[in-house]
This record gives C-alpha cells, structure tokens and sequence, in this order.
C-alpha cells in the first residue's frame, strides 16, 4: 500500500503517458477518487473543448428539475413519427411511426442510447433559456451549449457546445449526489456505448457515463462504481487522427487507474 501522494503521482504518469501518445490534437483529463483515498488528478482540465453529446446529460438535469418544479409533464406522449429524422441509427425505428412514448422515456433514450431525436425533443420541450439556467446553478463557468443535435448541427455548428473537464465533473458529482435525478442515474449506467471508459474493466464494474462523438473528438464522463470506492473520470479530447484509437487507449488509461485506485498499489 502507498500513501496518497504515491497514488497521486502513478495517476499522474498514467495521464501524462495518455496524453503523450496522442499524435495530433490536445487531450484534457480530469480523475477523482471520490472515496478513501480522496484524490485528484489533473491534466489541463480548465481546456475548453467540444461537448459534443456530453451536452446530453445536462438535458437530463434541465428536465427532471423542471419536472420537480412542476414546470414540465414527464408522462406526455410523444408520436413517434412527429420526432424529427437523422440519417444516424435511432432506436426510435423500433417503433411504428403512429407510436407514442413519454417525454421521460424519451430523455432516457437520449442517455441510453444517445439518440439524437430523442434528445432534441427534450431540447424542445424545455427551451434555451432553461438550459442557460441549469448550466449557470451547476456552476458550468466554461460550459455553452446553443446548437442541438439535428443533422444541420453535427457539423462544424455542433462544435459550439463547448465544455471543461472541470465542469463536467462538477455536472456528473451533481447527478451522482441529487435524490430528484435517480432515473438520470439508472439511464447512465445502462448506457449502451461502452467502448472507452469501461472497455476494458470486469463486466460486474458498473459505470455510469456518457461519451461524446465527432469527427477528432473522443469524450467520456462518468464514474465508475468500483467495489473499492466510486472513481470520477473525465476525458475530453480534439483533433484526434484516429478516433478508434483514442477511444482504445481512454479504456487502457482507465483501467490502470482504476487498479491503482482500487488496489492502493502503484504498477
């Protein structure tokens, strides 16, 4: 066993070596223990990056405290065919287009699966000027968020969401520590892409995350609740040569981590 500052400075390797590996761009990274032993480490986590669909989760808060405010009706039903089309794969084409679902469901698709339709519906339904205020109680200093996930804004419009790893940490401890945000919680840690973060941990870690995706941009956010303790993670990245392989050596550099964390044991 060593004490914090050992474990502090073997993160602090495994970081460097991430970012170091990286042929073009820039790479933030941000780790929290969130249990004994309290820790962070840092990598320019102050970097304003892309959200990309990192963005999504902060649709998730926006709308389930609006709900708790009573500003918005969860059970409304939504036909499927008056949600907007992507030339992306929606998991809203399992249903007949005269189907409804529920503006709730629909928020958990749009975290589940990170469906676009879905999750500018919700964008509809709760209005520009309650995200702005849901960005500015989190305290998201660095975070914008104007242009939503149709396909005329995946492009270089979609580039205008911009965020920090510092404020998508913030975002994510908020979800984890929030009674009213219990379904944000449970669509996170169902999430389907599992390609970065949890890629290479056991299948009984559980993760409750979110990744973001463009052309050069491999973004993750999430915690990992290890049996050892739960561990903040947050990775944003831009320019990327091969966003394959990025999203590859995210799950390596978590899964040293996480080992280091857990085990208390420098490699």
């Amino acid at each position: 066993m060593v004490e914090s500052d050992g474990l502090r400075s073997a993160i602090a390797a495994q970081i460097e070596e991430f970012v170091s590996a990286a042929d073009t761009g820039v790479r933030s990274v941000l780790v929290k223990a969130l249990d004994t032993p309290r820790l962070t480490v840092a990598h320019q986590a102050d970097l304003v990056l892309p959200a990309a669909s990192l963005a999504k989760m902060i649709l998730g808060v926006a709308l389930f405290d609006s709900a708790e405010r009573g500003e918005v009706d969860l059970g409304v039903r939504v036909r499927i065919d008056s949600l907007p089309s992507t030339m992306y794969p929606s998991v809203l084409q399992a249903f007949d287009p005269d189907s409804t679902v529920t503006v709730r469901e629909l928020c958990g698709f749009a975290l589940v699966t990170s469906d676009n339709p879905a999750a500018e519906h919700i964008r509809a339904v709760l209005g520009q000027e309650r995200i702005d205020a849901t960005i500015k109680t989190l305290g998201l200093q660095s975070t914008t968020f104007p242009a939503g996930f149709s396909e005329r804004e995946l492009g270089p419009l979609g580039r205008a969401n911009t965020t920090t790893a510092e404020d998508m940490l913030r975002l994510i401890e908020h979800i984890d520590r929030t009674p009213h945000l219990d379904p944000v919680r449970r669509y996170l840690v169902n999430y389907l892409r599992n390609d970065r973060i949890p890629s290479r941990l056991d299948d009984d870690v559980p993760v409750r995350h979110k990744t973001g995706s463009l052309r050069g941009i491999v973004n993750d956010a999430g915690i990992v609740l290890h049996p050892a303790g739960r561990i903040a993670m947050v990775f944003l990245t831009e320019g990327q040569s091969d966003n394959v392989r990025t999203a590859q050596e995210i799950g390596e550099v978590s899964e040293r981590i996480v080992r280091i964390i857990a085990e208390g044991e420098a490699p």
